[in-house]
């Protein structure tokens, strides 16, 4: 019937607001459906209130307000407590339609849309049959409220997104769109809940975005490209964005693509406005890599008068024996790899990094490039690799150990123990790599 009555009012103009009753001519027969319907809600007969809401509907729409108001009830109930799947569906579809003649008739639109949405969520969200027109319903609303989304359809139309990108019925790029939007809405929330100091709705969005990005990675692989793509405009757009400093930070470090500028200039801006030693240890590793102690040491002393747990005490003595690793001080940075130990037995890290120093330092300790005597740091080297459980590097390390034509050329025999005559000043038992 409502599909009948979606075009019967199409004529009424959709700026009357339906504050004001307007009775139909025969004014005592609409009374009675009045009447009859009213009571019916009151008694919980929801069945019994369908035929004088119809018949308002159809004879007298823009009577008021209240009569939408008792018709979503009705049918929000009908469809609740309804258990014939195809019934169910007939009061669902019943309570959409009644929406759409709301705003018809008595105008409102970005309210009632936003209602719709929520109810078209509620019911048909987990619907793939209805999927798409769920997502159109969600589009409209956020194309007619602006930044004015109720916030209930927040993380509802991440969910209508996720379950059409999951039915291949958007592509990656329709899905950014509509998760920019979405952002951007909450954005402009959050803005207005910082002027009007409100933390607890902050807070709220906040956690809202959280889980709007953990939907987002599920249909979407949110790798380096990914972020240039999406992220990275925004951040250069506004790049003091902690918040969009702290994704792009996230995911670049979690798909390793720490060498690219805009990581380090996202992890700058975490350590300026939202200071963690997890972020500082990342970025003071960083500028000892690329060699920056102008910037590694200040960062390293405010990160060690931060650390408080055995584990960020060992990181101190990693980052002060990669600093000393960089000045060539190899002895040096063994003995704060060592001291990490001290402070965290169980941190591999220390192991793996004293691997690295055994490492490099192939022409520390022999004379002679190419000879066994060389490749002797690389079997001290998989010793510290083993203990830190590092199997990649445990394997790159066992192809540069002496050959066996190595070995006979200097008169050595696999099992041996011999010493290293350098720094390292270690023992190892001779091998000979797998040809």
């Amino acid at each position: 019937m409502f599909f009948g009555l979606a075009l019967f009012v199409g004529s009424f103009g959709a700026s009357a607001q339906c504050s004001d009753y307007k009775w139909p001519q025969d004014q005592a027969k609409a009374e009675k459906y009045v009447d009859a319907f009213k009571t019916a809600i009151k008694e919980q007969n929801y069945k019994g209130a369908t035929a004088g809401i119809q018949w308002m509907i159809a004879n007298a729409p823009q009577w008021h307000s209240d009569l939408y108001v008792a018709a979503l009830d009705t049918y929000d109930k009908l469809a609740g407590q309804e258990m014939d799947p195809r019934t169910k569906q007939g009061y669902i579809d019943s309570l959409l339609i009644i929406y759409d003649l709301r705003i018809k008739s008595c105008g409102d639109e970005m309210n009632v849309l936003n209602r719709k949405a929520f109810s078209a969520n509620k019911y048909n969200g987990q619907n793939k049959d209805k999927a798409k027109e769920v997502l159109a319903i969600f589009d409209k609303t956020y194309e007619v409220s602006g930044n004015n989304v109720f916030d209930n359809n927040l993380l509802a139309y991440m969910d209508v997104i996720k379950i059409n990108a999951e039915a291949k019925a958007l592509n990656e790029d329709q899905i950014v769109q509509r998760y920019n939007k979405l952002i951007e809405v909450i954005d402009s929330k959050v803005k207005r809940a910082e002027e009007q100091n409100k933390t607890a709705d902050i807070d709220k969005y906040k956690k809202v975005t959280s889980a709007i990005d953990v939907r987002l990675a599920k249909v979407v692989k949110i790798n380096c490209a990914f972020v240039k793509k999406v992220f990275e405009p925004k951040f250069k757009a506004n790049p003091n964005d902690a918040a969009m400093a702290k994704k792009i930070y996230q995911y670049l470090l979690t798909d390793k693509c720490t060498d690219d500028p805009t990581w380090l200039e996202a992890a700058e801006v975490l350590h300026k406005t939202v200071p963690d030693f997890g972020v500082n240890k990342e970025l003071c590793s960083k500028y000892i890599q690329t060699k920056n102690l102008d910037k590694a040491i200040p960062l390293l002393t405010e990160v060690e008068a931060k650390a408080t747990t055995p584990s960020e005490k060992a990181w101190i003595d990693l980052l002060k024996g990669d600093i000393e690793f960089q000045k060539g001080n190899k002895p040096g940075a063994r003995d704060l790899y060592k001291k990490a130990l001290v402070s965290d037995p169980a941190s591999k890290d220390a192991y793996e990094k004293i691997g690295d120093l055994y490492s490099a330092s192939a022409a520390d300790c022999s004379k002679t490039t190419g000879s066994a005597e060389e490749k002797l740091v690389y079997i001290a080297a998989y010793q510290q690799y083993y203990k830190a459980a590092n199997i990649e590097k445990c394997q790159q390390t066992l192809t540069k150990y002496p050959s066996a034509a190595e070995l006979q050329k200097a008169n050595w025999k696999a099992g041996e123990v011999k010493k290293l005559a350098c720094w390292i000043d270690e023992s190892v038992t001779v091998k000979a790599r797998k040809e």
